[in-house]
């Protein structure tokens, strides 16, 4: 393990940032000087580090450990609901763009390459007014699921791209088809899974001068040309041996998406569908995989874009990282454990959820730990606390001369 200096982390997210956006953001108006918002953002940032399911009370109970004042949590509840959005939003991407510089400083790719899903958390809609309602027919009665639609890229860096509100964006047509489209760069890469058919949508990203990746499942595809096939004798049905390869590629075709109307909007949209097969470890046996991209067939016909076809099934294959990445913030950032029961509420929490999981891959890799993330986030809670020390108090500086000048009531 390396020792990671205060200036170092000073340098990634400097205190006089976090006061800088409390002002820019009007977070601490007259009636809110006992809860500035630095205040808040340090309390929820050491809750959150604790990696527990976090509550009001451990908030209430962080700030009193801080500050000697005692506040009740139904004070930091009422925060919640109004404090900007916008203050931490601000932080996580101030944060972000650091460290994907610091990445990508020396490093450029064609294609910029990110995952796409939603995660969902529930609850009684009797607890609850916001999020999707569903009636479904259970002990617990009609529930609401708070589902938010996420992007990780090829560096591990998350991103939110939509809060669900709407009854529509129960389907993964809207919520994941619309948030792609919405945050749409030229020359990237979507991977996503199989939850997002609709063609029209698919068409969108193309027109936009994007590729996909995703899985295929019930489209009609039109298949103008073979592009390659595999021998059968070459195939191995047994298990993989150690350093052998866990995928096969089978057969690629040059298609396009079969519809009975608006055959010419399809017409210049090229599909290419790539058949293969997986080891599947957990079944121990080969299981088919069909992937779709609109990457275009290179002039020699061997490689979708830049990547050989067994490449382009390797990337979405990874796709598995941003499962890995909800199970993570949901097992050690609570996560799942919704503290705030109003949409503002929550939105901050998604952030700080963000935040903490950003700073938390930054030290362990500056600090080049190889043991598992409890021992991040204990190294990290004990190495932080300087920081927020610092900045705890220049909030109760802050909050201090705030009262002196606040007018008498009358």
């Amino acid at each position: 393990m390396k020792l990671i200096s205060f200036e170092s982390f000073e340098q990634i997210l400097p205190s006089e940032l976090i006061e800088r956006l409390a002002f820019e953001y009007n977070v601490d108006k007259c009636n809110q000087i006992k809860l500035p918002g630095m205040l808040v953002f340090a309390c929820l940032l050491d809750t959150i580090l604790l990696g527990n399911d976090a509550s009001l009370q451990d908030l209430a109970d962080s700030y009193l450990l801080r500050t000697g004042q005692t506040v009740h949590r139904s004070s930091i509840g009422k925060r919640f609901a109004n404090i900007p959005v916008d203050f931490f939003r601000g932080i996580f991407e101030h944060l972000y763009d650091v460290l994907f510089n610091q990445t990508n400083r020396a490093e450029k790719r064609a294609l910029q390459i990110r995952y796409i899903d939603a995660t969902i958390v529930t609850l009684s809609a009797m607890l609850m007014e916001v999020g999707l309602l569903v009636n479904h027919n259970t002990k617990r009665g009609a529930l609401r699921y708070i589902k938010s639609v996420f992007s990780l890229d090829d560096n591990g860096f998350p991103k939110l791209l939509r809060q669900c509100k709407n009854k529509d964006e129960h389907s993964d047509n809207t919520a994941l088809g619309d948030s792609i489209i919405a945050s749409l760069l030229p020359n990237s890469l979507n991977v996503f899974d199989g939850g997002l058919t609709d063609r029209n949508r698919l068409l969108k990203i193309h027109i936009a001068g994007s590729y996909f990746i995703t899985r295929h499942i019930s489209q009609k595809l039109n298949v103008r040309e073979v592009v390659y096939e595999s021998d059968n004798d070459q195939r191995a049905d047994d298990a993989p041996k150690k350093g052998e390869p866990t995928y096969q590629l089978l057969r690629v075709e040059d298609c396009r998406f079969g519809t009975a109307t608006d055959k010419d909007k399809f017409e210049n949209f090229p599909i290419l569908a790539i058949q293969g097969r997986r080891w599947d470890k957990r079944e121990k046996t080969w299981s088919p995989l069909v992937n779709i991209t609109n990457l275009p067939l290179s002039e020699y016909k061997a490689k979708a874009g830049d990547y050989s076809f067994e490449e382009v099934a390797g990337i979405y294959r990874k796709r598995w990282d941003i499962e890995t990445y909800f199970k993570f913030i949901k097992k050690n950032l609570g996560f799942s454990h919704i503290i705030s029961r109003t949409q503002n509420g929550i939105e901050v929490m998604i952030y700080m959820t963000l935040i903490a999981s950003l700073l938390l891959s930054w030290y362990k890799k500056a600090a080049c730990i190889n043991s598992g993330w409890k021992s991040v986030m204990r190294f990290f809670s004990n190495y932080v606390v300087k920081w927020t020390a610092e900045l705890m108090e220049t909030a109760l500086s802050n909050q201090s001369a705030a009262r002196k000048n606040r007018p008498l009531r009358i």
